[in-house]
């Protein structure tokens, strides 16, 4: 035959099928502390921390910030976070994640 050749329908083996979704790429997060000037962020997967994280805690300061683990991050504030209400940004632009995907932003109170 010719060009432009047979009329083969062939299916792409990269592309999902019919209702097919891809899974939820979104970093939830949890904050938890003990009643002292430190506050745990625990991710639900592992992420890359390239800076600050843009936590915010009602009147106080951040001191500092470790990366324990790739799920979990510490955080020293300036005074006891006990009852005190926290904020965790959406897409905060210094975590990711390895698969990509964004953070999903969490508040509440210690």
């Amino acid at each position: 035959m010719g060009y432009p050749g047979a009329n083969v329908h062939r299916i792409g083996r990269r592309k999902m099928g019919r209702h097919q979704f891809p899974t939820n790429l979104n970093i939830t997060v949890v904050a938890s502390s003990t009643g002292t000037t430190n506050v745990t962020l625990t991710f639900s997967r592992p992420v890359v921390v390239t800076g600050n994280i843009g936590v915010t805690v009602a009147t106080l300061t951040l001191v500092s910030q470790t990366v324990v683990s790739p799920t979990v991050v510490t955080q020293t504030w300036s005074g006891n976070v006990a009852t005190h209400a926290y904020a965790v940004p959406s897409n905060d632009p210094h975590v990711s994640s390895y698969q990509g995907g964004a953070l999903v932003g969490t508040s509440g109170t210690f």
